[in-house]
């Protein structure tokens, strides 16, 4: 892949919005300087930095963005196998790498200052820091390739890059009308909700802070040393329901943080994306973070004028890949014959319709709980105990797949899913338990991930579809002809049945984005 033709584009923006950004090809070891539409011509890969920040000003001035697009800190984070990469790239730039690429420290600390406007722009820093990018570039190319990362992120991550920056260029349609509705909606629904938090579960008549919900799961007699706190709220059941009710307060907070960061002057917003945004490859938009924004306030987004919007899910997504890379039969059949979840929580647990009880336990299970504590907590949902042990037993082939996953990270330090997106071990010795789930996860959900975004790649392909908004596990998009969503499931089907090797048949379906509209009035002030 690195035969590719390349050129290194580095750019000083204009932060006061007129315009005024400056852009530079590098070659042969000199600046030249160019314009956007030469950036965007370019058939081959444009290598730069901080992409993110000169997006918006290549559409405006262009109306597209290039073919091929390199962020060489995004390359780096998604090859490196280290989480941590993803937390620090948001509190470093990229010339805390350049110094390994033989650029001097005093050009490292003036680049930063000229490309924050602090200083006057400087061609020949500029041209030594584009030469320590340009030898970064090529070391990570290399890197990726003896890592097994190559392949799948040009033929993945790079394509899928484009057209998420492309979609966020163009902008997401408001509904600015009904945004002042919508955040008295949001405001209310909070603090009703804090307020019952609060008396139910004793807590503090605030947000909780990560802080205070460690200590609260401590106080419930919960060990934090080998689970993480999302992990405890997510899957394991508790008393009253602390887990699926904080879950919710946090979300009511970010919803009501998201809808009143968008503006009343503007009809559109246009995310920040990171399309490596997790470990397991997950893309996550910022600024606004629309992702996180509940059913209750969504349509809040709009379709553009002549246009329909529409949402395509994977179904039981998780449980189709486990059946499949497991090659487990039970979960195959339970894949396959409808709802897993429903079938699971009254066929083999006796919870007859308690659906979200029964996707808990099987996901504890999937990923990790042990065995004792998986029988317990069923038991505390009212489940027979011998009836509990019996229907974890039935994945016996499930559970010897998850301990070759274990294995295999115990033994070579790394795990990986279909075309990479490896993940490194940090430790050495005997897995903990959490390094037992991470394992399993990072399987699991980087092969979602593959699957997700060659899916997505697959119905931008289709004429009449321009992708909106990624989620999870599914997709908002706009679209014309009648026939279209049905072209749209049937794409999200395939792909998931071709990269899954046919040992299940994809399922998808389209279903609500947003939660139907009622009327609402705010409360009326005393």
């Amino acid at each position: 892949m690195t035969d590719l033709a390349s050129k290194l584009m580095l750019f000083m923006k204009d932060f006061t919005g007129r315009g005024a950004d400056c852009f530079y090809w590098f070659q042969n070891g000199e600046l030249q300087e160019t314009d956007a539409a030469s950036i965007v011509a370019f058939a081959g890969v444009v290598v730069c930095h901080d992409f993110w920040m000169i997006r918006d000003a290549l559409f405006d001035k262009t109306g597209t963005l290039p073919a091929m697009i390199v962020d060489v800190d995004e390359l780096r984070i998604s090859i490196s196998g280290v989480p941590e990469d993803r937390v620090t790239r948001e509190k470093r730039d990229v010339t805390a790498q350049l110094g390994r690429y033989g650029a001097e420290r005093e050009v490292c600390d003036t680049y930063q200052k000229m490309f924050n406007k602090g200083v006057p722009f400087d061609g020949a820093i500029a041209a030594k820091a584009a030469t320590a990018i340009a030898s970064m570039y090529l070391d990570l190319c290399r890197q990726a390739a003896i890592d097994g990362e190559l392949e799948r992120f040009f033929a993945i991550e790079v394509p899928t890059y484009r057209v998420l920056q492309h979609t966020m260029s163009a902008g997401i349609s408001l509904d600015s009308s009904g945004l002042s509705d919508k955040r008295a909606l949001a405001e209310h629904d909070y603090f009703m909700a804090l307020k019952g938090y609060s008396a139910k579960h004793d807590m503090p008549l605030e947000t909780p802070s990560r802080r205070a919900i460690e200590t609260k799961l401590l106080l419930e007699g919960f060990e934090l040393d080998e689970v993480s706190v999302e992990y405890l709220l997510e899957f394991v059941p508790h008393e009253r329901d602390f887990g699926s009710d904080t879950i919710a307060l946090l979300a009511l907070d970010t919803a009501r943080r998201v809808l009143g960061s968008l503006t009343l002057a503007s009809d559109s917003t246009r995310p920040v994306v990171d399309v490596f945004g997790s470990r397991t490859s997950r893309v996550q938009l910022r600024s606004p973070s629309l992702q996180n924004i509940p059913k209750r306030y969504r349509s809040i987004i709009k379709p553009h004028d002549g246009t329909q919007l529409s949402y395509v899910d994977f179904d039981q997504f998780e449980v189709g890949i486990m059946a499949a890379l497991s090659g487990d039969e039970e979960l195959k059949h339970l894949f396959a014959a409808g709802d897993m979840y429903d079938l699971f929580a009254n066929t083999h647990l006796g919870l007859i319709g308690n659906r979200k009880a029964a996707k808990q336990l099987f996901l504890s299970y999937a990923y990790g709980m042990s065995r004792k504590a998986l029988v317990d907590a069923a038991t505390s949902l009212g489940v027979e105990r011998q009836k509990a042990k019996e229907a974890f037993r039935r994945f016996q082939r499930y559970e010897d797949w998850k301990r070759a996953v274990w294995a295999e990270f115990e033994r070579t330090g790394r795990v990986a899913t279909l075309m990479g997106n490896h993940y490194r071990r940090s430790g050495r010795g005997s897995l903990t338990s959490k390094e037992q789930r991470s394992a399993v996860s990072q399987v699991v959900q980087g092969t979602a991930s593959l699957i997700f975004k060659r899916a997505l790649l697959a119905i931008a392909s289709i004429g009449d579809v321009r992708v909106v908004l990624p989620m999870h596990d599914a997709v908002l998009f706009e679209y014309r002809l009648a026939g279209t969503p049905a072209k749209v499931v049937g794409a999200f089907e395939s792909v998931m049945t071709d990269v899954l090797g046919a040992r299940v048949t994809g399922k998808a379906s389209i279903s609500d984005f947003a939660e139907r509209e009622k009327i609402f009035s705010a409360p009326a002030s005393d």
